[in-house]
């Protein structure tokens, strides 16, 4: 039997997450052909640790939101160099109750990047349901992250990346604090109602299902979103309010319904529930897509689009899907 020292196994981590990185920069060139193909599924092929380090890279994107071509190579490179540390993980005091009418409990773990990458991560296209020790419900969409501080004076949840949905409950407190999600934009306090975070790339984006919620952005503004409508802000400012279409919490329920959504946007959205790349022709990418898709299966969901669809679906490759005009 080969024992495989531990220095030994981070430099090869750390070589196969250099290399993949390398992959996922070549694949979002615009150079990538068919040979490009053949030659990514061979190297996935030929050693177990390259299909690890290619979901890392991935995750890793997907939790980022599509890290550019360009800087997925410095991106984990950087990531890499924390390989030959021990693991770190930083166990944050606050029980989650799973379910409910039980004892059951699981410390939160918050990992950064680095630690993420190295330490195994939620599945892509995982949706979690939690329940906070005050009664809250909480749904993580795919590749979210949150920190969750409940203190004397306020219930804040940080939410990393990703998107949650957030179903309050009245806090038992003698005196009720209130429920705030942060992100790097500004602050969203909850007024009794139901409500979903979701980063984007620089601004965040709050839709309210239920009562209303008080936003107040990093440089102080503050603006208020009833049941019904969404709006998106940035560290300065927010945009003005937009109704809510009755399905947009449908990825809850494992669902994706669309009206009328060009596909280059609908494969960006199905895309956060799968590994690999997932891109369209720029012939085809202004189509217009209607219907109802599961998240829990996007090989399905793809076939069932070449089906209803003048398009032609061709899964070149287990992590590489292109969607291309009907021949």
């Amino acid at each position: 039997m080969t024992v495989t020292a531990p220095h030994e196994l981070a430099q090869s981590r750390r070589e196969a997450l250099q290399a993949a990185a390398q992959w996922y920069a070549r694949l979002c060139s615009e150079e990538a052909g068919p040979a490009d193909e053949q030659a990514l599924q061979q190297w996935l092929d030929s050693d177990p640790m390259h299909q690890w380090a290619w979901q890392r890279v991935d995750q890793l994107q997907a939790r980022l939101g599509r890290v550019p071509g360009h800087l997925a190579l410095n991106t984990l490179e950087r990531a890499e160099q924390h390989f030959s540390v021990s693991r770190r993980s930083v166990l944050k005091g606050l029980a989650l109750v799973l379910g409910t009418g039980t004892l059951g409990v699981a410390a939160y773990r918050h990992t950064t990047v680095e630690q993420w990458l190295a330490d195994p991560p939620p599945a892509t296209g995982e949706i979690k349901q939690l329940t906070l020790a005050d009664g809250t419900t909480l749904i993580l969409n795919t590749a979210s992250a949150v920190d969750i501080h409940f203190s004397a004076n306020e219930r804040l949840v940080i939410l990393r990346g990703g998107e949650i949905m957030i179903t309050t409950a009245s806090d038992s407190n003698e005196n009720p604090r209130p429920f705030i999600v942060q992100t790097p934009q500004g602050r969203v306090r909850a007024l009794g109602t139901r409500f979903s975070v979701r980063m984007l790339e620089a601004e965040t984006q709050v839709a309210v299902f239920e009562h209303s919620v008080e936003v107040t952005t990093h440089s102080g503004a503050q603006n208020q979103c009833p049941a019904g409508h969404q709006l998106t802000f940035t560290a300065d400012t927010a945009s003005p309010l937009t109704s809510l279409a009755p399905t947009d919490d449908a990825w809850t329920n494992q669902m994706l319904v669309v009206q009328n959504m060009p596909l280059d946007a609908f494969l960006a959205e199905l895309g956060r529930y799968r590994t690999g790349v997932l891109r369209c022709a720029p012939s085809v990418a202004n189509f217009r897509i209607t219907g109802a898709f599961r998240v829990d299966d996007t090989d399905q969901a793809l076939h069932a689009l070449g089906k209803s669809f003048p398009v032609s679906v061709n899964f070149r490759t287990r992590y590489w899907v292109t969607v291309d005009e009907e021949k």
